[in-house]
């Protein structure tokens, strides 16, 4: 390519050696922001009320990320549990909104649980700065790989306990 546009225009050979190292640095470069992953861990979920009537809840978590979801898959129980889910989506470099919910499944219609402790409020949002690892959108402020627990205060509500993590 370069050969052409060098020999044509009678270019120095130093001119177009310039040239095609500046074409291969544009080429190298990346082309829009760097995909990376963001990975909850829900390291334990504790029931603080009934979720179901006559049975034991069936839980699930679900986390959204710019129009994408991540489900786990259930775990039935009353009591406290280590389901350890890993919720992973791929997310591009930057400011991540960030939706986490637990759900209680049914056969007909599933029920949110309760886990912030805002009114009218069941699901967590907050942010991650893929860049500086700073979660924000709580009462203070975390780091990736720090442990961070929230409770519901309304009927059918849980404590969780999670991780962030931004893996590149």
């Amino acid at each position: 390519m370069f050969e052409g546009i060098c020999a044509g225009a009678r270019r120095s050979l130093a001119g177009c050696v310039a040239l095609a190292a500046f074409a291969g640095a544009v080429a190298a470069a990346p082309s829009g922001a760097a995909a990376e992953e963001i990975v909850i861990t829900i390291t334990k979920l504790q029931p603080l009320d009934k979720a179901d009537e006559l049975s034991s809840g069936d839980f699930f978590a679900r986390m959204r990320v710019d129009g994408k979801a991540a489900f786990s898959p259930v775990l039935s129980g009353d009591g406290e549990m280590s389901p350890n889910w890993r919720l992973t989506l791929p997310v591009k470099r930057g400011v991540i909104a960030v939706n986490l919910a637990v759900i209680d499944k049914d056969v007909s219609v599933d029920d949110p649980i309760d886990i912030n402790r805002v009114a009218n409020k069941r699901d967590l949002d907050f942010t991650v700065n893929t860049r500086t690892g700073k979660i924000e959108g709580f009462s203070e402020s975390y780091k990736t790989g720090q442990t961070i627990t929230r409770a519901g205060t309304e009927n059918k509500k849980a404590r969780v306990s999670f991780t962030v993590e931004v893996k590149k």
